[in-house]
Order: C-alpha cells, then structure tokens, then sequence
C-alpha cells in the first residue's frame, strides 16, 4: 500500500512532524486494509518513536506501540518488524533485556535482512555494556544503507560510546545532512566536541 510505503519513509526523518505524519499514513492504510500487518508494525515504531522523543507521554506511546505490534503479530505471527518493535519496547521501556533479545533473535530468523532490527540489536548490545559489538553493528547497516539517517545517527551514538569522539560526529553530520530536523544527532555532536 501507498500509503504504507510513504509512513515507512518519513518516519526515517526523525522529527516530531514525520512521526506525526507517519501515524496519519499508517492509519489511512488500516482504514482501507484494517488487517494489514505492516502498517501496524509501523504504527508501532512510529509510537515508540514519540515516546522516545517525549513527543507523547512515554506510558502512552509505548502502551500504544506494544499494542499495535501485538496487533500485527495477532493478524501475521511471522511479522519480523512487529518482533523487532517488540524487542525495543522490551528494551526501552520494560527494561527487560532478555526479553528483548528472545525477541530481536526472532525478528532476525524471519528477516535476517531487516537493517531496523540490526540496528535495534546495536543498542541491546550497547546496553550490554558492548560498545564495539553496537559499532560493528551500526557499521553492517550504514555499508548497506549509507543513506539511512537513523542508521547514520544511531552508529554515531555507538562510536560516542566506544569513545571514537570523531567518527561519532562525522556520522552524527552526516545524519543531519540527510535528516536536518534531527535534533538528538545535534545534542550529540556537542557531547562529542565536549569529550575531545
């Protein structure tokens, strides 16, 4: 669906207008295709993505998110998106770290080519205290999609991590030339100018 492709591409900007404006598209999909497991998987993402950004009361979002991935998984048990959103609310918001890896294994046997997933494997293993292993990661993701500004923001964070302050701001700028509005890659460029 149309509309689904369009959600899946402005939800890569990462502002709080593309999350907003990827809800609205995964919603005008479901209203055509209410059992359409993608478009709740990305309903999902796009969820969790606003209480990430506290552009929506955290309890609300990921309650939401969860929702939405259950949803998918209800209508298409092998949807390897809903798994790997799953994962990141284990992640993220339960903090459950086993259960986010029980399920990140998952969405990766289904879909060992969902970069998304790799890269939510990257901050399971950056939470493991693994910053090289969240680096190697985020590299395998950015040599397959050196475009993708998420992937470009969210390596740079790893490199931050495993102390490479310059690699994490050339990754940091570049995801800004591909995604102006994001605002973290921006915060992070300071903190990295601050640890140099």
């Amino acid at each position: 669906y149309v509309p689904t492709l369009q959600a899946r591409q402005v939800l890569r900007q990462g502002t709080a207008e593309a999350f907003a404006q990827s809800i609205d598209l995964y919603q005008q999909t479901l209203v055509i295709a209410p059992d359409y497991a993608a478009a709740w998987a990305g309903l999902a993402e796009s969820y969790s993505r606003q209480a990430d950004k506290a552009l929506r009361p955290i309890d609300e979002g990921y309650t939401l998110a969860r929702a939405a991935a259950d949803k998918a998984l209800a209508i298409d048990p092998g949807n390897a998106v809903a798994h790997s959103m799953l994962g990141w609310i284990a992640m993220a918001y339960d903090g459950d770290l086993a259960a986010a890896a029980r399920h990140l294994e998952r969405a990766l046997q289904l879909d060992p080519a969902n970069l998304d997933t790799f890269l939510n494997a990257a901050d399971l293993t950056l939470n493991l205290g693994r910053a090289d292993e969240a680096v190697t990661l985020g590299e395998y993701v950015v040599s397959r999609d050196p475009v993708n500004a998420l992937g470009q923001y969210r390596l740079g964070l790893d490199y931050l991590w495993a102390g490479r302050s310059d690699e994490a701001i050339a990754s940091l700028r570049t995801s800004l030339s591909l995604s102006p509005g994001r605002i973290g890659a921006q915060s992070a460029i300071g903190d990295a100018l601050l640890r140099q």
